[in-house]
């Protein structure tokens, strides 16, 4: 990586905690932000080097009509550790290398990732970061928010809360970042609590 690299800082929180809506909020006051969801999704696009891994790996009994059908490819993985493992290592390694490559090509000071599961998956290649920072909310309100919105899309609470207990708990990410950012107000108080950071990190207005 060349010696003038942007400071890369990586946002991450868990479902429900409005990363998202923060990650617009750093877009809004002019920084890049890479999106590692974004990423994945063009990987799976037909001609993708993540493509073609994939059916390298699992076969062509997983398309329908050239494309990936996640339905099939799920049907394999979701009831095998070890093949979601194996996928989850190509999608990582995917994710990984697209990320570095837009840091290596930034002309920018400061740059953004926007890496959902950055805490659960840290371990898994050399840091290409400088700092995380954490969305919070409280368990609590975390929960309370995920059966709010599961309510509206009309999907099962339970099924949506299981998704919590996969991920590393709120509490105990707030001890594996270097910013934790609050988000139990409402939009524009996250907004002020992000602005005081980038203040205080020098990278305000």
């Amino acid at each position: 990586m060349k010696q003038n690299r942007p400071k890369v800082i990586v946002i991450t929180g868990s479902i429900g905690t409005g990363k998202s809506t923060a990650v617009d909020i750093i877009k809004e006051q002019g920084f890049t932000v890479l999106d590692s969801d974004k990423i994945v999704h063009e990987g799976y696009n037909i001609g993708s080097e993540l493509y073609y891994k994939i059916i390298a790996h699992f076969g062509k009994k997983i398309l329908n009509n050239d494309i990936i059908d996640r339905h099939k490819l799920g049907k394999i993985v979701f009831n095998n550790v070890e093949k979601l493992y194996e996928l989850n290592n190509l999608v990582h390694g995917y994710v990984y290398d697209k990320l570095k490559e837009g840091i290596e090509k930034s002309i920018e000071n400061v740059i953004f990732l926007d890496i959902p599961l950055a805490l659960e998956t840290k371990d898994i290649h050399e840091p290409i970061y400088d700092e995380i920072w954490l969305i919070y909310v409280s368990e609590e309100t975390q929960r309370k928010r995920l059966k709010e919105r599961a309510i509206r899309e009309n999907k099962k609470p339970e099924d949506v809360l299981k998704i919590i207990d996969n991920q590393i708990s709120i509490e105990e990410k707030v001890f594996m970042v270097d910013e934790v950012i609050n988000n139990e107000g409402t939009i524009e108080e996250l907004k002020e609590n992000i602005k005081t950071l980038l203040e205080i990190k020098g990278m305000g207005w």
